[in-house]
């Protein structure tokens, strides 16, 4: 399983760039080379989970999902005391992910596997009080910037090749700058350095301080195979990618629901600030889940809401099911 990091720049880009206060040099352009790299994995019970490895966010999904494989779940929590729990449970693994988004670098730069490993995600998990929250420094928090800016394309061919891909220009409108010559936004993509880095907390400096190392993202495109089946996810909307991610895996994988129905539950999402991000049903009213969130409130859980979106392509045997968010009008197609 390969990952390939690419980017397209011309030197009229560079000029657009400079004029408009950028940071990068036609030296950077002329060094700069794709990377096709070996993906990183896991196990997910009869799944192996193929992602991209640093500085994308994929070793922070299977960070959240190692943590939650540990706790055994082969059903929807169906009592509210059960749904209480699990969303604490889940709500905390994403808090101590929070944390650690500040060592997603570059592996050229900084070599750490360790986020995958199961026994890394056994010792968090004993951190995890059932019954309470604590202090946003108990999970090294990090105020960090996210980017806004991503689009997500999950593709399953006929010759059973499977590709998972992500695209970004950064924030929404990038760096804001569009090109006069090919009509191109160019990102703004070092920004992403910003907070992630103590020696660099942002670019607003004249130098930029961290020479040819990548910048970090969230984007977690995935690709799951079994002995039968094949599952090609991924999302989009900067923070909300790998807990949206990890929930329709959960949903799909664990509990049994279709694609539709996994990717269409509602997702929690922790912010920077440790604020829990509870997204409003889609179809019945808030008041449903309003016992769950009184329950999260009581451990301590400070509550917001946010939006996000997922899309996946399934392979089991000879049926293949497809199904993209409906919360930004996501479309499924077939040729």
């Amino acid at each position: 399983m390969k990952c390939i990091v690419f980017i397209f720049a011309q030197q009229n880009h560079l000029f657009h760039c400079l004029c408009s206060g950028g940071k990068l040099t036609l030296e950077d352009l002329a060094s700069y080379e794709a990377k096709v790299t070996d993906a990183w994995n896991i196990s997910l019970g009869e799944y192996r989970m193929y992602f991209p490895p640093p500085p994308s966010g994929g070793a922070i999904l299977s960070f959240i999902l190692n943590i939650m494989k540990g706790y055994k779940m082969n059903s929807e929590p169906k009592t509210t005391d059960d749904k209480i729990l699990f969303y604490h449970r889940y709500i905390e693994a994403l808090k101590f992910a929070n944390g650690l988004k500040k060592h997603i670098r570059d592996p050229r730069f900084i070599p750490d596997e360790n986020l995958t490993e199961d026994s890394f995600a056994n010792h968090i998990r004993s951190l995890i009080s059932s019954d309470k929250t604590h202090d946003p420094q108990y999970y090294g928090k990090n105020s960090y910037m996210d980017s806004i800016g991503t689009t997500h394309l999950s593709v399953l061919a006929e010759d059973g090749s499977a590709v998972s891909v992500t695209s970004t220009i950064n924030d929404e409108f990038g760096s804001n700058v569009l090109s006069s010559s090919t009509g191109i936004i160019l990102n703004n993509q070092l920004n992403d350095f910003c907070g992630r880095i103590v020696s660099s907390p942002c670019f607003n400096e004249d130098t930029v301080t961290v020479t040819w190392e990548r910048p970090p993202s969230n984007m977690s495109p995935s690709v799951l195979k079994s002995q039968s089946k094949t599952l090609v996810i991924g999302g989009s909307g900067a923070e909300t990618i790998p807990p949206a991610v990890a929930s329709a895996v959960m949903n799909h994988l664990w509990f049994g629901k279709s694609l539709k129905e996994a990717i269409d539950t509602p997702v929690v999402l922790v912010d920077s600030q440790s604020e829990v991000k509870p997204e409003p049903k889609l179809e019945k009213s808030l008041s449903s889940l309003q016992d769950v969130v009184d329950g999260l409130e009581a451990k301590g859980h400070k509550i917001a809401k946010f939006y996000n979106t997922v899309n996946a392509v399934e392979k089991a045997g000879s049926c293949i099911s497809a199904w993209s968010d409906e919360r930004k009008k996501g479309k499924a197609a077939g040729y």
